[in-house]
């Protein structure tokens, strides 16, 4: 008997349940905007965005790490900045910290050379990010949390089977009845090994879960939440793949 719930267990946690991807609800819009007149340091590469959100958003720009560009406005993990050439948009507030160093002549350019880089230790902080490697064609990298290793995400299949691998089994209750996700989910990707073995991806941002659906879902899902890398930086990261 025991056997055999191992066995039913098992093959749900394969499952793959193809549903419109659920995200759990990130309300754009909603909080306030402060009007700022300041400077901030870009900590590493990130993209510009037209709304303070990381759903339906586009992308205007990227900024390269170590620009430092002007900040207009605020809101809930979110700065609107105005960068040198006049584009004018949204970058995560974790990815900048706010400085009294002048602007840069230049803070949209991706392939900028730039004055320092990441260290293997240093770039840890992100570790649970999707990292789009913005200089080359955007190949989409997860940084696992535990090992500390970059694994190619490649077409969205074998994203999928990527992410798959590399997730924690959760019950269906911890799953659905958390919020806001303990440190040791963040970045993770649950499996939920009492229902149908659906995954939800822990945004390390906001530390909600975020449903993968089919592949081609849960590839869309994984580049809108992305953080843009530079190759230096994601030199840095140990290259690992899924035998």
């Amino acid at each position: 008997m025991i056997k055999r719930i191992i066995f039913v267990l098992t093959i749900a946690a394969l499952a793959v349940v193809g549903v419109n991807p659920a995200v759990a609800g990130e309300c754009c819009g909603c909080d306030p905007i402060y009007e700022r007149n300041e400077h901030g340091e870009v900590l590493i590469s990130a993209y510009v965005n037209d709304i303070p959100c990381m759903e339906g958003n586009k992308h205007l720009a990227v900024t390269p790490k170590g620009s430092v560009i002007q900040i207009i406005a605020e809101t809930d993990g979110w700065y609107k900045v105005r960068l040198s050439d006049g584009i004018e948009g949204w970058v995560g507030a974790r990815l900048m910290q706010k400085t009294s160093k002048a602007l840069s002549s230049s803070s949209s350019s991706a392939s900028q050379s730039q004055k320092s880089s990441e260290t293997p230790y240093s770039i840890r902080r992100l570790a649970g990010y999707i990292f789009l490697q913005v200089e080359k064609n955007g190949e989409a990298y997860y940084y696992h949390p535990v090992q500390y290793k970059r694994y190619y995400l490649g077409r969205p299949a074998d994203a999928f089977e990527v992410m798959r691998k590399l997730s924690l089994g959760a019950t269906h209750d911890f799953i659905h009845n958390t919020t806001y996700f303990p440190d040791h989910t963040v970045g993770r990707i649950l499996l939920d090994v009492e229902k149908n073995g659906e995954a939800y991806y822990i945004y390390p941002k906001n530390r909600k879960k975020y449903y993968l659906g089919r592949p081609a879902d849960a590839f869309k899902i994984m580049r809108e939440l992305g953080l843009g890398i530079t190759n230096s930086n994601l030199d840095q990261i140990e290259k690992a793949s899924i035998k």
